[in-house]
């Protein structure tokens, strides 16, 4: 299953780096399926879903391609959304987003190159 979610130029060019950096050229998927199971298990409420959705300034689209497991994982996680706000608009995307930040939030990043 391929989803698109829209992103700041600054997600996105970080997602980019961190992708790339854990998985090589191709792991921007693995990346984001990974990002999800972490952001179920370390967010199980989903608080962290919709946060700055307010101020939100779509610059980037990032396609990404989900398994069977992921992407039930992610309707799982828009049923859980939805039942707290039936209201909601673009709930996928936000939890894509909140599963990004919340990666990007705990993880290393790239190693800077080491000075001669």
């Amino acid at each position: 299953m391929r989803v698109t979610c829209r992103v700041t130029a600054e997600m996105y060019d970080r997602f980019l780096a961190a992708a790339r950096a854990a998985y090589g050229r191709q792991g921007k998927s693995r990346w984001v399926r990974e990002a999800l199971a972490m952001l179920k298990e370390g967010d199980p409420v989903l608080s962290s879903v919709g946060l700055g959705e307010v101020n939100f300034q779509p610059e980037a689209h990032l396609q990404v391609s989900l398994d069977a497991v992921s992407a039930e994982l992610l309707e799982t996680l828009v049923a859980r959304v939805r039942w707290q706000d039936p209201l909601a608009q673009g709930v996928a995307s936000q939890i894509l987003r909140a599963a990004i930040r919340w990666r990007l939030a705990r993880s290393p990043g790239p190693i800077p190159p080491a000075k001669a």
